[in-house]
């Protein structure tokens, strides 16, 4: 994941059938002229997609960080992800191989580190029209690179448990704690408690970073949020970390978590 709609599945939220329009544009895209294409298949839909990568990106309603599969071949999927105008709310590592991201519009500058460490590998800056390499197993992060949104289309290894998304019942766990984690949210933070330490969580990056690790149902391989919290996703188990301590925990039980600090910052 790189840019880590409400679904997965190809089709989801597209809106570009014949005759579907083109919608409201978000304001850094204003200046975009987009005439998406148009869909005449009489026969066989369920065969056929048309999307216009430009104008799904750009929606005005469209959230960042928090992409949307249109569309998959075989072991691959086709993200697309709007980047929002500051950065992307963790260090995130894949592990099903490497990931290709192209521009569509904008412009971005990814960084690259060791995963769980401090070496720095260096960085792109990205526009318009790039292609560039995420190699397997090393971190990345992403920032605009001219302080506005940008439209990306990701090549992106398949998850074998992406297939599961959606399965399952998440029930929100009020309670705030997984295994020895509890969490309690301020205005300005949400503090982690675990293995005697304390770690204050940066609360909009912190809720950005959980949006797009829920919608994912955790699978977005390992991730590393401001202030010292790292989810590293094992399936059905979730590796939840801190300098000095660490948990393997049920995947399940930690959304559960995840759902309740999301509803509770949603309505304070």
């Amino acid at each position: 994941m790189t840019d880590t709609g409400t679904g997965t599945g190809t089709g989801t939220d597209m809106g570009t059938g014949a005759g579907a329009g083109t919608p409201a544009l978000h304001a850094d895209f204003a200046h975009l002229k987009v005439r998406p294409g148009e869909s005449h298949i009489v026969a066989r839909p369920e065969l056929f997609d048309l999307v216009n990568v430009i104008a799904f990106g750009a929606a005005a309603d469209r959230p960042t960080h928090v992409p949307s599969e249109l569309g998959r071949t075989r072991s691959v999927s086709l993200w697309e992800s709007t980047g929002a105008a500051d950065q992307l709310p963790f260090w995130n590592t894949n592990y099903d191989g490497d990931t290709y991201l192209y521009i569509a519009e904008g412009s971005v500058r990814i960084e690259f580190k060791e995963t769980g460490g401090q070496q720095h590998y260096g960085y792109y800056l990205a526009r318009t029209g790039d292609l560039f390499r995420i190699p397997d197993q090393v971190a990345h992060r992403t920032y605009s690179g001219d302080g506005r949104r940008r439209i990306t289309l990701e090549i992106v290894p398949d998850n074998p448990f992406w297939s599961t998304i959606g399965t399952r019942e998440i029930v929100a766990d009020t309670s705030m704690r997984a295994g020895g984690f509890s969490f309690a949210i301020s205005p300005d933070y949400v503090t982690v408690s675990a293995g005697g330490v304390e770690r204050q969580l940066p609360r909009p990056m912190f809720a950005a970073a959980l949006r797009a690790l829920r919608k994912y149902e955790l699978h977005l391989g390992h991730n590393e949020l401001d202030g010292g919290l790292s989810v590293h996703d094992f399936g059905d188990e979730v590796e939840l970390s801190v300098p000095g301590y660490a948990e393997r925990l049920n995947g399940l039980a930690v959304l559960g978590v995840f759902q309740a600090l999301l509803d509770a910052m949603a309505s304070s």
